[in-house]
């Protein structure tokens, strides 16, 4: 896990996760290097279909046990304030798992006025009708959802003291 926290203007928030398909059940956490504002907590679940108190089917988020090819895994990140005063610009960045392909359409965060970006490389980011892949042919080609390999979220609300906001994602298990 790669966690990185910087101040400027205002309160700017970096925040890189990895977390390996190897420990998928557990819930690691991420952490600011110097204990700035904003911390963050990443879990990993499973959508699971059950009926619901009145006989409707309905949808529930659960602990992953055990886990095979096909398996889409959500993955949540709470980016949790825990300063007095609003944390503004946070930027929460997450690797997607190496044996795991990134679900298209996914990327959702709490909040209004997030903007989504997404790397072929987990250093460079862009929206994802923007990245392309160049061909052994010298042609480019829009990027393929499963060749992403780091989402991020700029989220566009501020962190209100001792409040959280989240940012979500799906991914499928190879």
């Amino acid at each position: 896990m790669n966690t990185k926290t910087t101040l400027g203007s205002g309160l700017w928030a970096l925040v890189r996760t990895g977390v390996a398909l190897t420990i998928l059940g557990a819930s690691p956490l991420a952490f600011a290097q110097d204990k700035a504002c904003v911390t963050l907590k990443t879990e990993a679940q499973l959508e699971q279909d059950y009926v619901d108190a009145q006989g409707k089917p309905a949808k529930r988020l659960v602990a992953p046990g055990k886990v095979i090819p096909g398996n889409e895994i959500i993955w949540t990140i709470t980016a949790a304030n825990t300063c007095a005063k609003p944390a503004e610009k946070v930027v929460i960045e997450n690797a997607v798992p190496e044996h795991m392909t990134y679900v298209a359409d996914s990327a959702l965060a709490s909040g209004s006025g997030n903007t989504v970006t997404y790397s072929l490389n987990g250093r460079d980011f862009l929206a994802q009708a923007a990245l392309t892949v160049r061909e052994a042919d010298g042609k480019t080609r829009p990027a393929r959802p499963e060749e992403i390999k780091s989402v991020r979220w700029l989220l566009g609300t501020a962190i209100a003291p001792n409040a959280t906001a989240t940012a979500r994602y799906r991914a499928r298990v190879k």
